[in-house]
């Protein structure tokens, strides 16, 4: 049986990290370029966000670093849930600390990359859209469970208890 265990363990752990290391890794990817490619779509979103009025309060590049770690928040919310089966409040702060390390070393990172710069204010962004996607994934899962009648998580067993 310990085999067994042993590989739904792996598995767990590979269904709830594997989406954040890869779609960290494509962070870091695209940060290690100094230009980043607009796409069709990406370019008529920064069309519609010039003529909006939030425009004058942040750059378009402000939003893209939110949503860019909202969906980092998100999922590392969801491993951590997966995982420890914290309760909402530790899972976001914890997500939120994740998100500000790694958006650090993410800016850290494009100091070092020419044409691209190290900016508090995209940290800032980086932040608050981790705990943004945190806080969305913590609603979002409660709200299924009650739709569906699905139990909290529960924590995994620890040895020795």
């Amino acid at each position: 049986m310990e085999g067994r265990d042993t590989l739904r363990l792996a598995m767990r752990w590979t269904w709830a990290v594997g989406p954040v290391v890869l779609y960290a890794a494509a962070i870091v990817v695209l940060s290690s370029r100094p230009e980043l490619p607009e796409p069709g779509f990406l370019a008529l979103l920064m069309k519609l966000f010039a003529r909006s009025p939030l425009a004058g309060w942040f750059g378009f590049d402000k939003v893209s670093h939110f949503l860019e770690y909202a969906l980092f928040g998100l999922l590392v919310a969801r491993a951590m849930r997966i995982l420890s089966g914290a309760g909402a409040g530790r899972v976001i702060l914890a997500t939120t600390l994740v998100g500000m390390a790694f958006g650090a070393s993410d800016e850290l990172h494009q100091f070092f990359v020419p044409g691209r710069d190290a900016s508090l204010f995209d940290l800032l962004a980086d932040t608050f859209g981790s705990l943004a996607g945190a806080t969305g994934w913590v609603v979002l899962a409660g709200a299924l469970r009650r739709l569906t009648g699905a139990p909290a998580p529960a924590r995994p067993a620890r040895e020795g208890t």
